[in-house]
């Protein structure tokens, strides 16, 4: 699963977002949140996303959401590693 998919499904974005650059602007105030010991929880991870995907809960799609927090998080942290390789 990507990061921006399993946003895209927990948070109703529009399919064309988030974008790649969305994607770096959330995983960066995650990583850095998440550094700081502040808890990401679900109204925290809606602040994320509404703020750089405006399109979020708009949109909503059927199917089986198997995304949750922890797996959000584990994206989030590796997206921003691997931009700093």
């Amino acid at each position: 699963m990507d990061l921006a998919h399993a946003l895209r499904m927990k948070f109703g974005t529009s399919p064309h977002e988030p974008t790649p650059q969305q994607i770096q602007l959330i995983s960066l105030e995650v990583k850095q949140l998440h550094r700081y010991g502040v808890t990401l929880d679900l109204a925290k991870w809606q602040e994320l996303v509404k703020k750089h995907c405006p399109s979020a809960g708009g949109w909503a799609y059927r199917g089986l959401d198997n995304s949750d927090l922890q797996a959000l998080l584990t994206l989030a942290l590796q997206a921003t590693e691997s931009r700093a390789l």
